[in-house]
């Protein structure tokens, strides 16, 4: 090989080496998922980090601050085995709550996951939570930064529909604070947990609970029979000071 060749050779090499060591990086923050499937399990990592892997559906499962990606919804599907805590419906995320925010004032963002589901995180102090059934329920105002965002987030459902996710289980209607949605659960008896329809019914305070069961003495054997019961039932609530 030609002395001409060989430096032409050294030079690409140099240049794949430096091209290797600028590959892009991925700022995180908190735990988050490590790819797009609930296969992939969890990054664990607490403190501000790099990955040099894109975070997938960044633009409805993470919100970002200080240039970081932050992870804010439910984490079960992705193996989370930590202490989880049940919601219901959309509300507020204080990223202050998940990572070390060095500001005096909250930075809100807001969940748009539709009827129940799970955080890793406990409802933000300075926020107005209703707990019933150990399920929360946000009872504040929704600011017009939550309803000019909501067309786009909300896509969080239609990932979250895609993959096999234990809801909590809820029975009862929606405390009478709540202003959010309220969303049809049915309840499968002869299954082990409770089968959500995400689908929004009418703004009211009353869940439909759909019982579905084989009826021994059915001239048809295995055909199902519906019952619809309508709950009414209303926690007593605290008045506030």
């Amino acid at each position: 090989m030609s002395r001409m060749n060989r430096m032409g050779l050294v030079g690409a090499v140099l240049l794949l080496a430096a091209g290797t060591a600028e590959a892009k990086q991925w700022k995180y923050a908190g735990m988050h998922p490590r790819g797009g499937q609930p296969s992939d399990g969890l990054c664990h990592i607490e403190a501000t980090h790099v990955h040099t892997a894109a975070p997938i559906q960044a633009d409805v499962l993470y919100r970002t601050h200080d240039g970081a990606y932050v992870f804010i919804g439910d984490p079960t599907p992705f193996g989370y085995e930590g202490t989880r805590h049940a919601y219901y419906g959309h509300h507020p995320v204080v990223l202050n709550v998940l990572i070390n925010i060095e500001v005096d004032v909250d930075v809100v963002e807001y969940c748009y996951h539709d009827g129940p589901h799970y955080h890793a995180y406990e409802p933000p102090p300075r926020h107005d939570f209703e707990e019933q059934e150990d399920v929360h329920y946000y009872t504040g105002e929704y600011p017009e930064e939550y309803k000019r965002e909501s067309p786009q987030l909300v896509r969080v459902n239609t990932v979250y529909r895609t993959w096999n996710v234990p809801r909590p289980v809820v029975t009862v209607a929606p405390p009478s604070h709540y202003r959010g949605p309220i969303f049809q659960v049915n309840v499968n008896v002869s299954a082990p947990k409770v089968e959500v329809n995400v689908g929004a019914v009418p703004a009211r305070h009353d869940v439909i609970i759909v019982h579905e069961h084989d009826d021994d003495d059915c001239d048809h054997p295995g055909h199902k029979h519906k019952h619809k019961h309508k709950k009414h039932k209303h926690k007593k609530f605290k008045e506030r000071h």
